[in-house]
This record gives structure tokens, C-alpha cells and sequence, in this order.
């Protein structure tokens, strides 16, 4: 053997050994994997499929693949981020975190851990909410016998709530919502939901380029609200400062609604808007019954509008009322801008697609499969975005599956006063908790539109309960900061009513702190008058000259309500968490420059 074959062991042992360093020499070196693959969520998709994604680990460019561990045992392996695990058991829990590994077999830290619950049957066919209409409730007498909840003992909740759980069918309701939530899931598209994403939070949409969709939506802020009474849309002081701070100079804020939140917003299947304006034909303010898809054609307040979604959008899209949404906040003065000067709203709904032509082109082809940028599109791409923000796990639909330790007892006297004594069930049935139908405004009234709002008959849509304890403040005008505070209106509504006005309460909401006496009226317009005037007219109905829906709750009854209100939050919509930060864009500008990049008041990006 020649001294050059003797020596090829030895030369490559020692390529191997300083080819590292000739790499870092050369600029190049291969970054490590000492991080973890970042944001695992974890989606049901059906009774046998849940699907997991996640991003790359930070700073890593030399990732060969992942590896899927499921209940801490390995699967499989992958290159792309995202997984679908299939042929799994009905109606189980499962864990999964994943580690990825680089071509020399390297490993990095397990990912964060999450978790899904595949569908309980395999038939349901996903097209109801979960939403029910039923008259009367349960008395507690009749269910626990006792007069008052107070009476309960604690060892006896559990069957109680087991009686109100089965006469309230909520097993049933929630496996209608948690179907319902899977065919939304399954049928979403990640480029249309990543275009909607960047188009929900560029200024671009708006007519003076100052104003996003996030700007009254941000889904760091109270599950895709502002965190504000009433919205701050153009011409605010600071365009990207949002939630409380976000100003316009104003001391009557000129949009006369609160911004209701995005979560769960694909879950409504009846309408869109406070006054029902997007609804399907039929509903017009009434009760779903039974809380499923409707295939009637959808009417908007716009001719133009509804001809374009019949001839563009099938009747079995389950995007539709959220497509049609998605047209008027663009058209508003105070909201997005005006379409004055234009032939109509549609031509200015078209002169906004044009200013994305020059930019947009690639993201519109990634999701459509063609570069053409139209306004139905923006709309679906948005919807779709918008649809994503589904949250409904929450402990007490834990403990409907039967995990009795997820509630504490002042959470469960809670939820059975709730169903059995308060009231509350007789307009908050199901587990979507909701009727989606229409109520007079109880609520005390400010605003630009204090003396006339609502629908035809003044009257506004009743909200989901779900994520109820991090959307505040409430109401259609966004008048009470805390659940204690609204149980307290509805259980002395007159009282209240009084009460919100002669104290001067408006002023005490965190926006309008720091108002003049003059500036406070001038908030609260000719709310008072109107509202005082509709009371006194139902208390003169009333056989018991009271509208209200509670009455006599002790401070431990609202406080026990106030626990249980909070026990349908699904944490995974707080801020902060994987699925929210998933819904926030990178903060890189956007296509063309002009994306929202939220801060809050003190300049922390939100």
C-alpha cells in the first residue's frame, strides 16, 4: 500500500474535524439546534384526525426534519412543519410535542407539549353551533330541593349539575360545537388564512392609509377587540397605538358601537353586526332554532353587495356571512373611510383592490392560483383569517365531559344558578349560549348614536357567553368593565339604569377618564333620555312594573354567577399564548410597507 492510501484514513478524520471551522471560517457556518421548535397548537379535524403545526426553531437553517412524539411515544418523522395524525380512537385525548434533528442526527429541546380530544361521533356532520332556543328553565327547588343556591350542600352539586347537564342536553350541544369547529378546521386553507392575516392588518385597506381592520381587532386585545367602550378608527392620533390611549382628538368617539370580538366569530350562523344588517334570509332578528347552517341566500344592506355574494359565493360556503361582513367596515366614514367621490361603494371596494396590485400580487397567487386582486377575494381571504379564531375549549365544557375537579364550588353554584334560578338561561341557552337573536337596548346608551340604534325595532344582537371573562367592556356601547357589574344591571335593570346616569359612570369608563362635566354629557348624548323613556314604557307593560330578567340576587348569587362566567374562557385565547401569537404577523412591514404593527400605550408591541 503506497503512503498516499496509508494516509486517506488520517486526511479524512481530519476534514471531518476541521470542516466546521473551515465553514466558520468562510462565513458559513451551519447554525446549531439548541432551540425547540417554536408554537406547537394542536387542532381536531374529526373523530379519528387531529393536525399539528408548529415553526422552525429560532435561528436555525441546517433542520433535516421533525420528529412527531405522541403521548411521549415517537410516530414519525416529517420535513414540513405540520403533521395530520390519522386512524386515531373516538372520543380520546392525545399529547404531542415534537423535536427536530439536523442531517448528522442532532437534536434539539422538545417543543412546547399540546393537546386535542378527537370528535365523540364520527357522524355528526358538523353543521350545527350548538346554539338552542327552549322556554322556561329549571327550577332549583325541583333539581336539588332547596330554595336557594346557598341551600346546596357541596357534596350535592355534582348530581344536581348532573340533572340540569342532561335537561339542557349540553353533551349533545357541545358535540354539535366541537363537530362544528372541526369542519371549520378542516377546510381551512394556510395560504388564503396567512393572506387574510396580512390584509386584516394592512393600513392599506383603509382610505387614508392610517387604519387596519386590527386596529378595532387586534387578537392581542380581549380576543380580537380594542379593549375600548367605543372605537377609535381614522385618524387617530397614533395610528398603531391601539386599546386603551388610541385617540382621535375627540371626546365623542365617532364609530357609536362597541367593537364585538372576533373569537368564534365562523361559529354565528344566522348573522353579523350588532342590528343583524348581514344575515340570512329568514332570520331577520328571530331565534335560530336549532342553531344550523342555513343554505338561504344572505342579504346585506348593499344591493350590489348581495348580487355579488350569490353570483360569487356558494350558498354551502360556511365563510359566507363572514365574506359579506367583510365588505362594510372598508365603506364606513369612521371606521375605514368613505366612498364618496366614487360611483358607488362597490367601485370604491374596487378602487381599494387596485392599491394592492403592485404589491400583493404574490400572496393573492400563493392562495387564488392567479395574481387577479378583486375585492371578493380580499373579502374571502380575510373571512378565512377570520374564521381561524376559533376558542371554545373552557372548564366547564371539561367538566360536561365529566371532569368534576375543573370547576371549584363557587364556579359550580355558579353554573347552577345559572340554569335554575337567575334568569340567565332564558336568553343564554345551549352551549354557544346564545339564541342569536335580537333585544331591545337594556344596556345604557352613549355615543353618536345614543338616541337611535339598533336594528328597525332598536334592538341588538345578543353576544355568545364563550371567552365572556376577557372581552369587556360590555355591551353594545361598551358600558360595564366587569361581570359582576352587568349581573348587577340585569338584576335591578331600572335601578341600574338610574344608577349608570346620575353617578355618571360613562366618565368613570377608562376611555373617557379625564372628560369636563361638559364632555361627559356630550358622551352620553340623548342616551339617557331614550333609554329612561323605553323603561319606563316596559315597566308600564310589565305585570310586575319591572323588566327584569334576575331579581333579588344576594351579593354570594353574583359573585357565584361572576365565577361561573369566567369558567368559559378558553385560555388558549389569552394574550400571549401560541394560538394568539399565531395570529399576529410578523412585525416586518407587510407586502407593501404598511402593515399594523401594534403597540400598546406604553409602546410594548402588543
Amino acid at each position: 500500500m503506497d503512503i498516499y492510501s496509508r494516509l486517506q484514513p488520517v486526511r479524512a478524520k481530519a476534514i471531518k474535524l476541521l470542516a466546521p471551522m473551515a465553514l466558520l471560517l468562510a462565513g458559513d457556518a451551519l447554525a446549531d439546534i439548541s432551540s425547540p421548535p417554536q408554537q406547537l397548537i394542536v387542532d381536531t379535524l374529526s373523530a379519528s384526525e387531529i393536525r399539528l403545526s408548529w415553526k422552525a426553531p429560532q435561528g436555525a437553517d441546517n433542520i433535516k426534519g421533525y420528529h412527531v412524539f405522541r403521548d411521549n411515544k415517537r410516530i414519525t418523522n416529517t420535513r414540513r412543519t405540520s403533521f395530520i395524525d390519522e386512524g386515531l380512537d373516538v372520543n380520546t385525548r392525545y399529547s404531542y410535542h415534537v423535536v427536530a434533528f439536523d442531517p448528522e442526527k442532532n437534536t434539539s429541546p422538545r417543543s412546547n407539549s399540546d393537546s386535542a380530544k378527537t370528535l365523540a361521533h364520527a357522524d355528526n356532520d358538523g353543521m350545527r353551533n350548538g346554539s338552542v332556543l327552549r322556554t322556561g328553565i329549571l327550577n332549583l327547588q325541583e333539581v336539588c330541593g332547596v330554595r336557594t343556591i346557598a341551600e346546596v350542600p357541596a357534596e350535592k352539586l355534582d348530581s344536581c349539575l348532573d340533572t340540569v347537564i342532561q335537561d339542557y342536553t349540553l353533551k349533545e350541544g357541545l358535540e354539535d360545537i366541537r363537530a362544528y369547529v372541526a369542519r371549520l378546521r378542516k377546510q381551512e386553507d394556510p395560504a388564503l388564512i396567512d393572506l387574510g392575516m396580512r390584509l386584516f392588518h394592512s393600513k392599506s385597506l383603509s382610505q387614508n392609509d392610517d387604519t387596519s381592520c386590527s386596529s378595532c381587532h387586534h387578537p392581542a386585545l380581549g380576543c380580537g377587540g380594542d379593549g375600548l367602550s367605543l372605537p377609535i378608527g381614522v385618524n387617530a392620533d397614533n395610528p398603531d397605538l391601539l386599546g386603551p390611549g388610541r385617540s382621535d382628538g375627540n371626546a365623542v368617539p365617532l364609530v357609536g358601537r362597541h367593537s364585538p370580538h372576533i373569537c368564534n366569530s365562523a361559529l354565528w350562523v344566522d348573522s353579523m353586526f350588532w342590528d343583524q344588517r348581514v344575515a340570512t334570509e329568514g332570520s331577520g332578528g328571530k331565534a335560530s332554532t336549532s342553531g344550523a347552517v342555513s343554505t338561504a341566500d344572505v342579504r346585506t344592506p348593499e344591493a350590489d353587495v348581495t348580487a355579488s355574494l350569490k353570483e360569487q359565493v356558494d350558498n354551502t360556503d360556511p365563510l359566507r356571512l363572514l365574506i359579506a361582513q367583510a365588505h362594510f367596515p372598508v365603506t364606513a366614514d369612521a371606521e375605514m373611510g368613505s366612498s364618496a367621490g366614487f360611483a358607488s361603494p362597490q367601485s370604491y371596494r374596487a378602487h381599494i383592490a387596485t392599491k394592492l396590485e403592485q404589491d400583493w400580487s404574490q400572496g393573492f397567487n400563493e392562495a387564488f392560483g392567479s395574481e387577479e386582486i378583486s375585492f371578493m377575494r380580499i373579502a374571502r381571504a380575510i373571512a378565512a383569517y377570520e374564521a381561524s379564531f376559533l376558542f371554545i375549549d373552557n372548564p366547564f365544557f371539561d367538566y360536561i365531559d365529566g371532569n368534576r375537579d375543573s370547576l371549584n364550588e363557587a364556579q359550580k353554584r355558579g353554573a347552577l344558578f345559572f340554569y335554575t334560578g337567575s334568569g340567565c338561561a332564558n336568553c343564554h341557552d345551549g352551549v354557544f349560549f346564545t339564541p342569536e337573536a335580537t333585544r331591545g337596548p337594556v344596556y345604557p346608551q352613549l355615543g353618536i348614536h345614543a338616541g337611535s340604534d339598533g336594528n328597525a325595532k332598536g334592538q341588538f344582537r345578543m353576544p355568545s357567553l364563550l371567552n365572556v371573562g376577557i372581552t369587556a367592556p360590555y355591551g353594545d356601547k361598551g358600558v360595564f368593565t366587569t361581570l359582576e357589574r352587568v349581573i348587577e344591571h340585569y338584576n335591578d335593570t331600572n335601578g341600574s339604569l338610574i344608577g349608570f346616569y346620575e353617578n355618571n359612570e360613562a366618565c368613570q369608563l377608562p376611555q373617557f377618564k379625564g372628560l369636563t362635566d361638559e364632555e361627559c354629557r356630550s358622551v352620553v348624548g340623548e342616551g339617557e333620555e331614550r333609554v329612561m323613556a323605553l323603561q319606563e314604557a316596559r315597566r308600564a307593560e310589565s305585570d310586575r312594573n319591572n323588566d327584569n330578567p334576575t331579581k333579588n340576587l344576594t351579593a354570594d348569587e353574583i359573585s357565584y354567577l361572576a365565577a361561573f362566567l369566567h369558567t368559559l374562557t378558553d385560555k388558549s385565547a389569552l394574550a400571549g399564548s401560541n394560538e394568539i401569537n399565531a395570529l399576529i404577523p410578523p412585525r416586518d412591514g407587510g407586502p407593501d410597507g404598511n402593515q399594523l404593527d401594534a403597540v400598546d400605550k406604553e409602546g410594548k408591541a402588543l
